[in-house]
């Protein structure tokens, strides 16, 4: 099989050089005659190691960062395809400090898979929720959404089950759901690492909202 090379495409790494990054090692690459697939996935959030590569190992993903287009051929010299020790050598992403005493359940995905791959998606525990979800009745779906105490993003964290019960209580000929990707709250921007690095997420969960509450179309608002 051949190498798989991650390297972040969002935004916020594309701002910190990962596009002149994933250049430097296409074209080594090509200069060494070797084969790998570069997947550009969203990140893990480490902007302080960005832009950070990422190659998958007989023992895993190893990572490294942050690192600049002039690092590439002592990168490929020390053997960073096989894991090989670097200056810039971070090992296992998920045992760097930032990332090993955070618990992901948002961003389980961000930063592991290509975000527009609905397989990679698939693989790592998407559509499970919405193919219960299709299975269940509306109410069935408000009452266990309710019971989980699962509450809003925002400020107010206000409880999601109340939201989708009003909404599918009241009578209307015609219902929406309504993404609010706005990024108000000032410098933030979580809601754009989710439709970056995960977007089939959000399409999911507005998918399972609408089913939960008579919802036929759905709206994502989004601004800068």
């Amino acid at each position: 099989m051949k190498p798989h090379i991650y390297i972040p495409g969002d935004s916020g790494a594309l701002a910190l050089g990962a596009e002149k990054v994933a250049k430097a090692i296409e074209q080594e690459l090509a200069e060494r005659g070797i084969e790998a697939k570069i997947v550009r996935n969203g990140s893990r959030g480490a902007y302080f190691l960005e832009p950070m590569v990422e190659v998958e190992t007989d023992a895993g993903r190893v990572a490294y960062g942050p690192v600049k287009p002039s690092d590439m051929k002592s990168l490929f010299d020390s053997g960073f395809l096989s894991g090989g020790h670097h200056k810039h050598w971070l090992g296992d992403p998920e045992a760097i400090p930032y990332i090993a005493k955070q618990t992901r359940l948002t961003f389980a995905r961000c930063g592991i898979i290509d975000p527009l791959s609905l397989e990679a998606y698939e693989s790592h525990g998407g559509l499970a929720g919405l193919r219960k979800a299709v299975a269940m009745a509306p109410a069935d779906v408000v009452a266990q959404v309710t019971e989980s105490g699962l509450r809003g993003r925002g400020g107010a964290g206000f409880p999601t089950g109340i939201k989708w019960k009003t909404v599918l209580d009241t009578a209307a000929e015609r219902k929406y759901i309504v993404c609010n990707a706005d990024e108000g709250d000032s410098g933030t921007f979580a809601d754009r690492m989710i439709m970056e690095g995960d977007p089939f997420v959000l399409i999911e969960g507005m998918t399972i909202a609408g089913i939960a509450t008579g919802a036929t179309m759905g709206y994502i608002y989004i601004r800068s």
